[in-house]
C-alpha cells in the first residue's frame, strides 16, 4: 500500500499562474516555473474561415425553426410596411347652415366641445384631462397607447373683407405617442370648415396621415382610429345641425338636449336617432321627417366626399375642390402658424427661466389670462387694468384642464394673428375711406 501511495502523484496547476505545483505522497511540495507563453491556436487561412462560416449558414437555414422565424419576420415586415401607415386615411364632409362664426368659434371647432364629442364617453375625455400636463417644453403631454402621447394644436382661419365673416376655419392637431423615447405612432388630423362658391358652408374631418412604427399596434391603432373618425363625424353632423348653438332658446328642454348631445352622445343617439336610421336604411329616406328626427349624412350620402367630389363630376376644377389646408398658399399660412407658435412658446419659457412642468403650468396660465383680457379690452367688453378681477380670472383659469387650457392658449395666439394680418392687408391697401365708421375698400 505504501509502495503504491509513494507511486501515485499528481498535478495541479497554480491558481496565480505563477507555476506548477508537483505534490507527492510524502506531503512534500515543489514548484517549477511556468512556461513563459500559452500557446494559441494557429490563425486559420480565409479560405477555411468563409468555409466554416458557409457551413455554419448552410446548417442554420436547415434547422426549420430558423427559417421559420426568419419567413415570419419578412411576412412581417412587408405587412408591416404596407398597413402599418397611411396617407389621407379618411375624409368625411357634411354641410350646415349655421353661422361661420359660431362654427369656428369656442362654441365649437376652437372650443372644447369637439374634445367632448372626439372622445366619445365623458369618462375617456376625464382620464385624457385627468393625466394630462404641460411638459417642460409648453407640450400638452396625456396616456396614449402605449406609453405617453404628446399633442400639438394650431388654428387657422380666414375672413372675408366685406362681410367679416369667417371664410375657412381649420384646426390641425398633431398626436404622437412615444414609450421610453421611441415613437411608436404619430398622426396628423384636420377639423374645420370652408365657404362654397354658392355661399353655404362645408364641414370635414380628415386624416391627413398616419405612420405606425411598432408592428401590430400600428395595424390596431389605424384600424381604430378609421372606425373612430367615422363615430365622431357622424356624431359631430348631428350636434352641428341639430342641436349646437341652442344657447339663445328659452326652451329648457332644447338646451338640455344639446347638453345631452355633447356630454354622452352614443348614449343620446341610441335614444333618440337609432330608431329612425335603421328605419331609413330599410325603408328609404323620408323628406317630410322633421330635422330633429332626419338621419345623419352617413345615411342619406348627402355630404360624403366620394359621392359629390369624385369621379361623377369630371367638369369640376380639381383645386375648387380641395380643401383649404390642402391649397398651396393656405399651406404656406398653416405652416408660418405653427413656425410662429412655436417661437412664441420658445420665447415665453426662455424669458421666466422655468425649472419644471409646474412653473411651465403656471406661466402659461397668468399668459392666457393677460391675453383674455386684452382681447376683451380691444372689443369693448372689459377693462385691463382691474387687478382684482386679473386675479380672480387668473385662479378661475388654473382650474381648468390642461387640454383646456393649452387650446386655449392656442386659440390665443390665432386671434393675435388674425388681427395682425388684418391690420396689415388695412395698411397694404393703397385707397380705402371711411364707411359708417369702418374702413371699406374704394
Amino acid at each position: 500500500m505504501n509502495a503504491a501511495r509513494i507511486a501515485t502523484s499528481f498535478r495541479r496547476l497554480g491558481t496565480s499562474g505563477a507555476g506548477i505545483i508537483t505534490t507527492t505522497a510524502c506531503g512534500s511540495k515543489s514548484a517549477t516555473a511556468a512556461p513563459s507563453s500559452i500557446p494559441t491556436t494557429p490563425t486559420l487561412p480565409s479560405s477555411q474561415r468563409v468555409g466554416i462560416i458557409r457551413h455554419k449558414i448552410q446548417h442554420a437555414f436547415r434547422n426549420p425553426n430558423f427559417a421559420l422565424g426568419l419567413g415570419g419576420g419578412l411576412v412581417l415586415a412587408g405587412l408591416h410596411s404596407a398597413t402599418g401607415s397611411a396617407n389621407d386615411f379618411y375624409d368625411y364632409r357634411f354641410p350646415s347652415n349655421k353661422d361661420p362664426d359660431d362654427i369656428a368659434s369656442s362654441s365649437f371647432y376652437g372650443g372644447e366641445e369637439l374634445m367632448e364629442l372626439f372622445c366619445i364617453f365623458p369618462i375617456v375625455g376625464q382620464i385624457m384631462m385627468r393625466n394630462g400636463r404641460f411638459d417642460e417644453t409648453g407640450n400638452f403631454t396625456t396616456t396614449g397607447f402605449p406609453g405617453q402621447m404628446k399633442v400639438s394644436m394650431v388654428f387657422s382661419d380666414e375672413a372675408n373683407e366685406v362681410t367679416e365673416e369667417t371664410n375657412w376655419f381649420n384646426k390641425r392637431e398633431r398626436f404622437r405617442d412615444t414609450l421610453f423615447g421611441y415613437t411608436c405612432w404619430e398622426m396628423v388630423l384636420n377639423f374645420g370648415f370652408r365657404t362654397l362658391e354658392d355661399g353655404t358652408r362645408e364641414c370635414y374631418h380628415f386624416g391627413e396621415y398616419f405612420h405606425g412604427n411598432l408592428p401590430i399596434i400600428s395595424q390596431i391603432m389605424l384600424l381604430v382610429l378609421k372606425v373612430h373618425a367615422r363615430w365622431v363625424a357622424w356624431s359631430t353632423e348631428h350636434h352641428i345641425n341639430h342641436y349646437a348653438f341652442s344657447s339663445g332658446i328659452d326652451d329648457d328642454e332644447e338646451e338640455e338636449m344639446e347638453e345631452q348631445s355633447r356630454a354622452n352622445m352614443p348614449l343620446f343617439l341610441l335614444r333618440n336617432y337609432a330608431l329612425s336610421d335603421l328605419t331609413a336604411m330599410v325603408f328609404g329616406y323620408d323628406n317630410d321627417v322633421s330635422i330633429k328626427k332626419q338621419p345623419s349624412f352617413l345615411i342619406t350620402g348627402g355630404g360624403g366626399s366620394n359621392e359629390e367630389h369624385g369621379e361623377d363630376a369630371p367638369n369640376r376644377d380639381i383645386e375648387e375642390d380641395k380643401l383649404p389646408f390642402q391649397q398651396k398658399a393656405i399651406q404656406i399660412q398653416i405652416s408660418e402658424d405653427i413656425a410662429a407658435d412655436k417661437r412664441v412658446m420658445k420665447e415665453i419659457l426662455a424669458g421666466n427661466n422655468t425649472r419644471g412642468a409646474e412653473d411651465v403650468n403656471a406661466i402659461l396660465v397668468r399668459r392666457h389670462t393677460l391675453a383674455r383680457r386684452q382681447t376683451m379690452a380691444e372689443d369693448g367688453k372689459g377693462a385691463a387694468d382691474d387687478d382684482g378681477q386679473a386675479a380672480e380670472e387668473e385662479e378661475l383659469t388654473s382650474t381648468k384642464d390642461v387640454y383646456v387650457l393649452a387650446k386655449d392658449l392656442a386659440v390665443d395666439r390665432a386671434q393675435v394673428r388674425r388681427m395682425t394680418r388684418r391690420r396689415t392687408r388695412r395698411l397694404a391697401a393703397p385707397n380705402r375711406t371711411k364707411v359708417d365708421g369702418e374702413d371699406a375698400v374704394v
